[in-house]
């Protein structure tokens, strides 16, 4: 009998154990997945010298002490280059990078599954001819940097920011609505942390196809790389 296939699954930050059960809880696959971080095995004062600058161009990641810092985005992505081309060197068949964001040293890599690049692709492929993207983003600082994917689609872009964990439903369900009201025909929630608490909000509030990114992932790995 065949070893079952598992799928290396990258967070852009590193390992914890509540964000191991986040992913092992919401990315439903058949696959057993191994998580680690792009920056395990750095403390905090090495972190520190990542520092965005400015901030949009960063990510906010944890601190050991309890703060955050927003880490240079780019400097992310080569460390994540370097640590996966290892696990692709050491056998493995599959690769996620957790994160909605793009990461274009990763994106040409065999094996290696981008959530940026398969939201935009369902995105496009379900918009009506002339429609409008919703895209709901979670992080008011770094937002302006973080549309620039959608906008370079070259269709018409509507956004709001609300965070998945600060805000409550209600307020993600009144953005939704907004963004209805300035004619999105679609709306993309733009982060691996949106549930299908979320999902569901958003769409009885809009009525309109909403894309839930850990649920489309999920899919996309049990139909493209399995079976597993």
């Amino acid at each position: 009998m065949a070893k079952k296939k598992t799928v290396e699954v990258v967070l852009y930050s590193q390992f914890s154990e509540e964000l191991a059960a986040f992913v092992g809880e919401h990315l439903e696959t058949s696959a057993d997945i191994h998580i680690s971080g792009a920056l395990d095995g750095l403390d905090d004062d090495q972190l520190r010298t990542m520092a965005a600058d400015p901030i949009a161009k960063g990510v906010p990641v944890e601190l050991s002490d309890g703060n955050w810092l927003y880490i240079d985005h780019d400097q992310i992505d080569q460390r994540a280059n370097s640590i996966i081309k290892g696990m692709l060197n050491e056998g493995a068949d599959t690769v996620m990078m957790c994160c909605t964001l793009p990461w274009h040293s990763l994106e040409s890599l065999p094996g290696v599954i981008c959530p940026s690049r398969v939201l935009e692709a369902n995105a496009i492929a379900l918009l009506p001819k002339g429609g409008c993207i919703g895209v709901i983003q979670p992080d008011a600082l770094t937002k302006d940097e973080e549309i620039k994917h959608w906008t370079a689609l070259d269709v018409p872009v509507a956004r709001a920011t609300i965070s998945p964990h600060e805000n409550s439903l209600d307020e993600l369900a009144a953005a939704t609505r907004d963004l209805v009201s300035q004619g999105a025909d679609l709306i993309v929630l733009d982060c691996l942390a949106f549930t299908r608490e979320h999902w569901q909000c958003v769409r009885n509030a809009t009525q309109k196809p909403v894309l839930l990114p850990m649920s489309i992932m999920s899919k996309v790995l049990d139909e493209a790389y399995g079976p597993f």
